[in-house]
């Protein structure tokens, strides 16, 4: 109970709606979905994506002029994005302090496997010429995996960015970027740094990426109506979308926030990790590897689940995930679950896998701050065995003061085709990330209160 107290101070995000956050929360809130057709690949089997436009991509490049010559990885270009705008909305930029009590910690996917990378170096009878390679290895495309190891991006924010304290990469499918934050967590609250950017960054949408989660059975291979292709909860859920970006915040001491004047978006209060150890691509069908991690994070807040609002829900779009992560809040949750409410921001920008807890997070932040709700897009047949509040297509407005006992809190006070208006606040949510092989993590964030 004396361990030290960490706050949200900065947020940061690259995504499909966009690179600002203010707009990206709005466009959330609005129900706009940036899936859309991919680019450029017209007999991919997968056709519905959430990318980051062109013209994003070149502002960043723009920003970022001589790491996009050197680099040129997309997940390392979004994590720079996406850092900078965390440490310029915390204030942090130029902001003279102990830099080496200032870390990172970041998640990150695979590196991109380039099919030129291969093909350039086949002999007529196709097989790979080694010794060839060897002598022509400089000219290997520069992002691909034999250029970025999967600490790079960490590495290369940690530099740009002048944050030259603890410093680690998280690879656990996609599960990681809610334990790069958790780890971040702890590493504050233990005393090991006072200053923490963390949260994930991915781009799997290239013909290697594409076709892996074809082949794993998990990808929506739509071909109509692409940018309905992500329904979570919905019966006629057919797969993950798959999105890619970076969402990375700043994590703050409470006395070190105090004492430059920081703004306060949420203390974070607690974290939780499992691992199921079920089957790969499949949760058990009870989802207690789930409810082992959020019943974790309650313990480790101190908080009771009755004083949970908003669980932002991993939320894929599969079908084995959505009941199980279904069964798996009734579990924690019991009679609760069907208060609280639940949405998935994967409908909105699809699944980031490595990265897709950081952007999750900053909005599951922004709603303890805003008291709003974003909804869950696509869903307009509900499938009996996922009977939770999803926020279908109307975005939850909470108003009035928060109480201790909320069990009116769902009382609509007005409604209409996109919002519903109703009693309260959104005193404390959770963010799940679950991915394959098991990984499960879960994290809360809650309103703060000063306290000396």
């Amino acid at each position: 109970m004396n361990k030290r107290r960490v706050l949200v101070t900065g947020l940061g995000m690259v995504t499909a709606l966009g690179l600002d956050v203010k707009s990206s929360w709005q466009k959330a809130l609005d129900g706009v979905c940036a899936i859309g057709r991919v680019t450029g690949a017209p007999n991919s089997p997968v056709q519905a994506v959430a990318e980051v436009n062109g013209a994003d991509f070149l502002a960043i490049q723009e920003r970022f002029k001589e790491d996009a010559l050197k680099e040129g990885e997309r997940r390392t270009m979004f994590a720079l994005q996406a850092g900078y705008s965390s440490l310029a909305d915390a204030n942090l930029l130029e902001q003279p302090g102990q830099r080496w009590r200032m870390g990172v910690s970041l998640a990150a996917g695979l590196p991109i496997n380039r099919l030129e990378d291969v093909a350039q170096w086949l002999t007529p009878q196709g097989q790979f010429d080694i010794a060839q390679f060897g002598r022509q290895c400089s000219q290997v495309q520069k992002d691909s995996i034999m250029r970025n190891n999967s600490n790079r991006a960490a590495a290369v924010v940690a530099r740009r960015l002048q944050l030259w304290g603890p410093n680690c990469t998280v690879t656990t499918a996609c599960a990681s970027a809610t334990q790069a934050i958790g780890t971040a967590f702890r590493m504050i609250r233990d005393g090991e740094a006072d200053v923490m950017v963390c949260g994930g960054a991915d781009s799997m949408i290239n013909p290697v990426g594409l076709v892996f989660f074809v082949l794993l059975g998990a990808a929506c291979t739509t071909t109509d109506r692409v940018e309905e292709a992500c329904r979570p909860f919905d019966r006629r859920r057919s797969g993950l979308v798959m999105g890619e970006g970076a969402g990375l915040v700043v994590l703050e001491e409470q006395s070190h926030a105090i004492k430059r004047g920081a703004r306060v978006y949420a203390e974070v209060a607690g974290y939780a990790s499992s691992l199921d150890a079920y089957q790969v691509t499949a949760p058990p069908a009870d989802g207690a590897g789930a409810v082992a991690s959020m019943s974790g994070a309650l313990a480790d807040s101190y908080l009771r689940p009755q004083d949970i609002d908003y669980i932002n829900a991993h939320g894929t779009s599969t079908k084995l995930n959505d009941r199980a992560e279904t069964l798996a809040i009734k579990e924690v949750f019991k009679g609760h679950a069907h208060e609280l409410v639940v949405s998935s921001s994967k409908s909105i920008f699809g699944h980031m896998l490595a990265a897709s807890g950081g952007p999750e997070f900053v909005f599951t932040v922004l709603s303890v701050y805003t008291d709003e709700i974003h909804p869950t897009v696509n869903l307009t047949q509900p499938d009996p065995k996922c009977d939770l509040n999803y926020a279908p297509g109307k975005k939850i407005s909470y108003r009035g003061q928060s109480s201790h006992d909320k069990s009116d809190s769902l009382l609509t006070v007005t409604g209409s085709d996109s919002l519903l208006t109703v009693a309260g606040s959104v005193r404390a949510a959770l963010s799940n990330s679950f991915g394959f092989g098991g990984q499960n993590s879960s994290i809360i964030v809650k309103k703060w209160e000063r306290r000396e």
